[in-house]
């Protein structure tokens, strides 16, 4: 399965065998996934749903899967059973009560009346906020941190409320507040603190930075969040927020602890929440990007080398697996000159044929340079023009 290419929603389902990874999966669990998943801290290291997934995937792939997943999930918790079509619907209908970016007329083109190829549309732009290249890589992590926002608010939306994008707002206000507050309550500021804050102010979808709130004034906005999932979203990312400087000092200390009983958490889910910001953060700090801020060009290098490593290992198994399937035409020729081939292998020659024409300007592409990159993009816009082993999204 492909994330970056077009039908890879119907795949997914295909996967996941669409209702039954869903199955027996408790709130607390699910969050624990999406947690260590690293969807809740804005770096996402593994789909949070083990699905059987040949390509290594991208961690933008692999944040746009996350999403997906988390919100078919929360369909599913709902209305307690699961339909491929009415989720795509649900969500696109939701996305529209959000004012999420429209799909331009070249996107209508392209895409066409497919609801699956829309969402497909609609989730890609979700994670795409900045058109810089090297802004995008830096403020992803606070764009991404907050997409568990639309989780919750697609939560509110199935409740029947009708202000879903007022709700989506005020819970990124909130959030915002208490990441400034915790920020604030280093005792010393360093690089990264004021880094943080620019990222946050180019991250934001629905508001400006808000003015620093008092303790009391936090404390008041926090009692509407009755729900589990809310206040372990808000301690969590007060949490990294304190942490990333990858240091805590008192009086961070307090304030998380502040936060969590004002929300109402069990000292445990405190304690554990800290803890584990801690252990990923130091399990995964080479590739959160924040902390590879010294030198944007080496890290942006470095993110782009991997891509480039991901789309090699790919084609090599695609070239590897059209080679493989081309024995089996060379069989049913040779086999053709003795005996009549049946309908099914007859039909197996003409895709096969028609295959190894398309083989041919596929390795010119990949040939040429930038053709590593050239060729998934061709993948994503005109697929028919390229072999079926270059299809991972393809359904039998």
């Amino acid at each position: 399965m492909n994330p970056s290419a077009a039908g890879w929603i119907n795949k997914l389902w295909k996967l996941s065998d669409g209702k039954v990874a869903f199955q027996s999966i408790s709130h607390s669990t699910y969050y624990h996934r999406v947690r260590h998943a690293g969807f809740i801290y804005g770096t996402n290291i593994e789909p949070w749903l083990p699905l059987s997934i040949e390509n290594s995937l991208t961690e933008e792939e692999t944040t746009k899967l996350n999403l997906f997943l988390a919100l078919t999930y929360t369909y599913k918790e709902h209305f307690g059973s699961l339909d491929q079509e009415a989720v795509t619907n649900s969500i696109l209908e939701f996305y529209k009560q959000l004012k999420a970016k429209r799909l331009t007329l070249l996107d209508k083109i392209i895409v066409g009346k497919s609801s699956t190829a829309q969402l497909e549309k609609v989730l890609h732009y979700r994670i795409q906020v900045n058109e810089n290249v090297f802004t995008r890589n830096f403020s992803n992590i606070i764009t991404n941190a907050l997409l568990f926002v639309d989780v919750l608010a697609y939560q509110y939306f199935l409740r029947g409320n009708a202000n879903a994008h007022t709700y989506a707002e005020s819970l990124e206000q909130s959030i915002t507040s208490v990441v400034l507050n915790a920020l604030n309550a280093k005792e010393e500021k360093t690089d990264y603190d004021e880094l943080l804050v620019k990222l946050l102010q180019s991250s934001l979808r629905y508001n400006e930075i808000p003015e620093q709130h008092s303790v009391a004034e936090l404390c008041a906005l926090l009692t509407s969040y009755t729900d589990p999932l809310e206040k372990l979203y808000i301690i969590d990312l007060a949490c990294m927020a304190v942490w990333n400087d990858r240091a805590l000092d008192k009086q961070e200390d307090h304030f998380v602890w502040a936060l969590g009983l004002d929300l109402g958490l069990e000292q445990k889910e405190i304690s554990f929440a800290l803890s584990f910001a801690h252990s990923f953060i130091l399990q995964h700090q080479d590739k959160i990007a924040i902390f590879n801020t010294s030198n944007p060009v080496k890290h942006f290098y470095d993110q782009s080398s991997r891509m480039v490593n991901v789309l090699i290992l790919r084609n090599k198994k695609r070239l590897l697996k059209e080679l493989d399937e081309s024995k089996e035409l060379l069989l049913l020729l040779t086999k053709s000159t003795t005996k009549d081939l049946n309908d099914d292998e007859k039909q197996k020659v003409r895709d096969q044929l028609l295959d190894i024409c398309k083989t041919v300007p596929s390795l010119a592409i990949f040939a040429l340079p930038g053709g590593m990159v050239l060729l998934p993009l061709l993948i994503k816009f005109i697929p028919k023009l390229l072999p079926s082993a270059f299809d991972d999204n393809r359904v039998e």
